[in-house]
C-alpha cells in the first residue's frame, strides 16, 4: 500500500491510499492515520511540492564519502540552508548522481506520526520518480496543481494547473491520473535513508505459521507429559526399594524403629567392630544398578557378604554393575525365577 503525504501531520489530515500490485490498477479511498487499510509493506509517495530533484555530475566514491560532499554540492543550488534538508541519493543510469532533498524537521513529524499507530514506512518515494518515460510532454493534475514532465525528462510543480497550456505550448501533452501513477514501478530515490533509513529486522506473518506453533505446542506438551511420567515411575522404584529396606530391617531388628536402614544398620556394624563402609558401598552400588525393590525377594549380610535373592534381569543388571568395579562376587540359581547373588 502507498500513501501521499503532504501538509501537516498535526492536523491529523485525511490521507490518500492506493493498495495493489505495482503496475497495476489500484484499490484506492481517503482515511485517517488509524483507519487506513491492512498491508504487509507500507510505502509513503512524497507530495511534488515537498521535494526537491537534483541531478548531479560527481565523481564515483563510496556512498559515506557521496553523503559527506552532497550538501556541500548543493549549497549553491538550494534557496534554504542545506542543514535543514534530508537528502537522499542513488546514481542514475546516465551516469549522474540523483538527490533528493526534503525537510528534514517535516519528514521526522511525519515518521513520529506514523510511529503512534506502529506503521513506519518501508520506503519513500518522490511522486515525481513514478512518472514513465515518454517522448511527449506529461501532466497529472492534483487538487488545484500540477505535476508537469518535459519531453526532455525534467519534471517540475506547479501551483496551478491553469499553466500547463501556456508552458507545454504546441508541443504534444499527455494526462495521466493520479490513480494510475501511484503504483508504477521504478522508483529511483529512496528517500529513507542514512538516519531516517528504515529498521532491517524481518517482518514475520507469525498467521502462517500457526499449524506449525500449534503442533509444535502439542510435541513439548506430550514431551513434558511424557518426562514427567517417567520421573514418577523413577520415584515410585525408589520409594519401593526404601520400603523393602525399611522392612528388611524391621524383620532383622524386631521392635527396633526404623528411620534410615542403611544407616542404622551401618551404625550397628560400628558398634560390633565391622567395616561399614563395606556394607554402605555395596548398598549403593545395588542402588546405583537401578534395580526395582519388587525384584528383590530377600536380602541380608553376614561376615562382611551381602547375600541377595532376586529375578534374573536385575541380578544382570547386579552382576554388570559389579563387574565394572572389578568386585569378586558368586551367582547360582534358587529357583525357576530367582537367582541368589553373593559378594
Amino acid at each position: 500500500m502507498r500513501v501521499l503525504i503532504d501538509s501537516d501531520p498535526a492536523l491529523n489530515p485525511p490521507l490518500q491510499w492506493w493498495a495493489g500490485q505495482a503496475g497495476t490498477v489500484p484499490v484506492h479511498g481517503t482515511a485517517t492515520l488509524g483507519m487506513l487499510p491492512a498491508a504487509d509493506r507500507l510505502e509513503w509517495l512524497i507530495h511534488p511540492a515537498r521535494v526537491g530533484l537534483h541531478a548531479l555530475s560527481l565523481p564515483r566514491q563510496t556512498p559515506a564519502k557521496l553523503r559527506a560532499l552532497l550538501p556541500h554540492a548543493l549549497e549553491d543550488e538550494l534557496l534554504i540552508p542545506v542543514e535543514t534538508l534530508h537528502l537522499a541519493m542513488k546514481h542514475a543510469a546516465d551516469g549522474k548522481l540523483a538527490a533528493r532533498s526534503v525537510d528534514r524537521a517535516w519528514l521526522q513529524s511525519w515518521l513520529d506520526y506514523f510511529g503512534t499507530v506502529q506503521r513506519p514506512p518501508q520506503a519513500a518515494w518522490a511522486l515525481a520518480d513514478l512518472l514513465p518515460h515518454g517522448p511527449d510532454w506529461l501532466a497529472v493534475e492534483l487538487n488545484q496543481g500540477a505535476l508537469l514532465r518535459s519531453a526532455a525528462g525534467e519534471a517540475s510543480w506547479l501551483d496551478d494547473a491553469a499553466l500547463i497550456p501556456a508552458i507545454a505550448a504546441d508541443a504534444p501533452l499527455s494526462h495521466l491520473e493520479l490513480n494510475a501513477l501511484a503504483l508504477q514501478a521504478g522508483a529511483d530515490v529512496n528517500l529513507l535513508q542514512g538516519e531516517f533509513a528504515p529498521r532491517t529486522s524481518p517482518r514475520i506473518n507469525w498467521w502462517s505459521w500457526r499449524r506449525a506453533g500449534a503442533l509444535a505446542g502439542v510435541s513439548l506438551a506430550l514431551w513434558l507429559a511424557s518426562d514427567a511420567v517417567h520421573w514418577w515411575q523413577l520415584r515410585q522404584s525408589v520409594n519401593e526399594l526404601r520400603r523393602s529396606m525399611r522392612q528388611s530391617y524391621a524383620a532383622a531388628f524386631p521392635g527396633e524403629p526404623v528411620v534410615d536402614p542403611a544407616l542404622q544398620l551401618a551404625s550397628k556394624l560400628r558398634q560390633t567392630g565391622a567395616k561399614a563402609s563395606t556394607l554402605v558401598a555395596r548398598l549403593q552400588q545395588l542402588d546405583g544398578a537401578g534395580v526395582a525393590a519388587g525384584a528383590i525377594s530377600q536380602i541380608s549380610y553376614q561376615n562382611d557378604r551381602l547375600t541377595l535373592e532376586l529375578t534374573p534381569a536385575a541380578a544382570d543388571a547386579v552382576t554388570a554393575r559389579l563387574n565394572a568395579a572389578g568386585e569378586k562376587f558368586t551367582r547360582e540359581p534358587v529357583s525357576g525365577d530367582r537367582v541368589r547373588l553373593q559378594w
